[in-house]
């Protein structure tokens, strides 16, 4: 083999090598790309179809952590909207967290169906503790039960804490959450509301619900979403298509606008005027 046939044969096979390892990568970005845009669409749709799809709620057991005692009769309770991803379909879930106040002896106690990761147990102690010095009510003779309503066999992450925060203060007040509301967003130390993973998921589910008002955390009312270009080239009498991916930022309020409100909030007293009545 002379010198130009050796060279042409690495070319090639280099142009073979890399034109596997691009669809490979296209494969991958394709998926994601896919999920953006069916949430696009949804999201421009929003509120034609009203909740014709909606899926089967389910209704968990409810088995409560540590709780050994006969079940006594509830002091007080309330119960606020809570919004989540599936990790297999990557769409939006809308469930209820439920709060209710009992005589006892300060356990915070969290119910395991659906299965309740660790993450989700701090956030809910957490929550509890940011509620108590809100209310600057001493809850010590009594126990918070917590437990979910939500269409899902695994809660995990700790984007539900200020949803819970708020039915926990309504719980020690004696107050109602909003119904017509939902919100996603951690919950910090000194009732700092954190950011969150998978708002327009959850804004679509929240949307589809019957929601009209959705509160996201401060920062996460503009999104970015990758708009999809392909390009192809010639080499060598061969074709190669190359996927490029171009960050685009959308404004939630703005697909949303006519259909829910989208809010911003930074901290609980925040949600609290918003959700809280």
């Amino acid at each position: 083999m002379n010198r130009k046939n050796m060279i042409i044969a690495v070319l090639c096979i280099l142009l073979i090598a890399s034109t596997s390892i691009s669809y490979h990568i296209y494969q991958q970005q394709q998926q994601v790309i896919d999920v953006q845009e069916n949430i696009i669409e949804k999201l421009t749709r929003a509120g034609s179809a009203g909740n014709a799809g909606k899926e089967e709620e389910q209704t968990p057991a409810m088995v409560n952590v540590n709780v050994s005692e006969p079940v006594t009769e509830s002091e007080s309770g309330s119960c606020a909207n809570i919004v989540a991803v599936r990790s297999d379909t990557h769409s939006g879930v809308i469930g209820k967290v439920h709060v209710e106040l009992r005589e006892g002896n300060g356990n915070v106690l969290v119910n395991t169906n659906p299965f309740v990761e660790s993450t989700t147990q701090y956030s809910v102690r957490e929550a509890v503790k940011v509620a108590e010095n809100y209310t600057n009510i001493n809850i010590a003779n009594r126990d918070i039960i917590v437990y979910f309503d939500i269409n899902g066999t695994l809660i995990g992450g700790p984007s539900a804490g200020a949803a819970i925060t708020a039915a926990t203060i309504a719980a020690i007040e004696n107050k109602e959450v909003r119904q017509d509301a939902a919100i996603t967003g951690t919950i910090e130390e000194g009732g700092r509301i954190g950011q969150v993973g998978g708002v327009f998921e959850k804004a679509v589910a929240a949307e589809e619900n019957g929601m009209e008002l959705f509160l996201v955390p401060m920062g996460q009312k503009k999104l970015i979403y990758y708009e999809q270009e392909i390009r192809e080239r010639e080499i060598f009498g061969f074709t190669f298509t190359r996927v490029y991916y171009t960050p685009k930022e959308v404004d939630l309020g703005e697909y949303m606008k006519g259909k829910m409100e989208v809010e911003e909030v930074s901290t609980i007293d925040e949600v609290v005027a918003y959700m809280v009545t």
